[in-house]
C-alpha cells in the first residue's frame, strides 16, 4: 500500500459550504479505493470524519475542519 500525506495547511477553504477541501489527481493514486487517516502528534487514527468526491479524474477529500491527513491507496 501507498500513501501520501497532507498538512491541514494543503486544505481550500470553501466559504459557501463551510468546509475545507483538497483535490487528488487520480493518475497519482489510481481508481480504487482509498483510506483517510488522521495523523497527529506522530500517530494515525481513523477517527477523522470526511467525504470522498469521485470525479471521472479527480477525488476531492471534504472535511469541517482541516487536520493533517495520511491518504493510503
Amino acid at each position: 500500500m501507498q500513501f501520501i500525506e497532507f498538512k491541514k495547511e494543503h486544505f481550500i477553504h470553501d466559504e459557501e459550504q463551510n468546509c475545507y477541501y483538497l483535490e487528488i489527481s487520480k493518475d497519482e493514486v489510481g481508481f480504487d479505493g482509498i483510506r483517510i487517516q488522521q495523523k497527529k502528534d506522530g500517530h494515525l487514527s481513523d477517527d477523522i470524519d470526511y467525504d470522498v468526491i469521485d470525479h471521472p479524474t479527480r477525488i476531492r477529500v471534504v472535511v469541517k475542519t482541516p487536520e493533517d491527513i495520511r491518504v493510503n491507496f
